[in-house]
């Protein structure tokens, strides 16, 4: 269990803090994400999607999909792509629908993907997770759903912030950061939520002992912009 949540107060559990967290700061997401992260955000993602490009895959499952970065990248790459996106904020898909509304081959759906129990199993070519496992309350089922999902010999691969421990990361998140998003945005809790939970994540979570625990096998880990952000790939 993921304990760190957006709202310290709130009574509420962390899924529906998520939602709720999303629902507010959605607006700028995009636009804050890449001011805060020196426009690396984007090489991140387009260097997933390359990755992603060379398995040729034919039916794709990104978690947590946001506002469709991802599949913004691979529609026009891969002609016969089929993506589905899930995220649990009907305000990011929303303008994520926006952003794809002329590509047919990509669904984007409002719903928690700690229950993907409208989904039949083996059916996906690649499940993805940018920036989304910290943000899921229960990240053990997250991952038998994903292998229940996965066709035979299918590919996991997550893009998350997790070398926590680095000097560069430590500086540009306690001092960069906060005067970055006072300057810009008046929603700070948010960016403090996401520096406490890439520290929690660090301490608490390993990502390889996850994926073996369910029966993944790890092909690869690429690390990016000096260990800052990490690419895992995972074959079930």
């Amino acid at each position: 269990m993921i304990k760190i949540k957006p709202f310290k107060k709130a009574k509420f559990n962390k899924t529906i803090q998520i939602k709720k967290m999303f629902d507010i700061i959605y607006h700028n997401y995009d636009k804050i994400n890449n001011i805060i992260s020196f426009g690396y955000d984007r090489k991140w993602r387009k260097k997933l999607s390359e990755i992603i490009i060379n398995y040729n895959p034919k039916l794709v499952l990104d978690l947590a999909t946001g506002t469709g970065n991802l599949p913004i990248l691979l529609v026009n790459k891969l002609k016969k792509l089929n993506f589905l996106g899930i995220d649990i904020s009907n305000k990011m898909i929303y303008i994520g629908k926006n952003k794809l509304k002329n590509s047919k081959n990509v669904k984007l759906i409002k719903a928690d993907c700690q229950k993907l129990f409208f989904i039949k199993k083996n059916q996906f070519d690649i499940v993805t997770i940018v920036f989304g496992i910290r943000n899921f309350e229960n990240i053990n089922n997250v991952f038998k759903e994903i292998y229940r999902v996965l066709s035979r010999n299918g590919y996991l691969i997550i893009l998350e912030f997790y070398k926590y421990n680095n000097s560069i990361y430590k500086f540009y998140s306690k001092k960069i950061i906060p005067l970055i998003i006072k300057s810009f945005y008046k929603n700070l809790f948010a960016y403090n939520y996401l520096i406490k939970s890439i520290d929690f994540f660090y301490k608490n979570v390993n990502l390889k002992k996850k994926f073996k625990q369910f029966n993944f096998k790890l092909i690869k880990t690429i690390q990016l912009t000096f260990g800052i952000v990490s690419i895992y790939i995972a074959k079930k």
